[in-house]
């Protein structure tokens, strides 16, 4: 991190900081289990950026991922999503 970009985060870190939430209202647990991420708000319109990467996979692995037709890479992304959404 440059220099420039560290001073800017210690200022905005410092300034939070210093940020009065006495008048906010405090939310409860239901309030809380129902915040999403405010990129999942509207999942009709969400679009994910796709990366391009290399994976090292076991064979058995792939082959699994293959056995069910075209559209293992799809697959693959659909239980990793599930596992990141489901991880504590």
């Amino acid at each position: 991190m440059n220099n420039i970009k560290k001073a800017q985060t210690t200022a905005e870190i410092k300034a939070f900081k210093n940020t009065d939430f006495s008048d906010a209202t405090e939310l409860t647990n239901k309030q809380l289990a129902q915040m999403k991420p405010s990129h999942y708000r509207n999942m009709a319109n969400y679009e994910p950026i796709k990366k391009t990467v290399n994976v090292r996979l076991d064979a058995d692995v792939l082959e699994w991922l293959q056995s069910a037709g075209k559209g293992y890479q799809t697959r693959m992304n659909a239980i990793l999503r599930n596992a990141m959404l489901h991880s504590s």
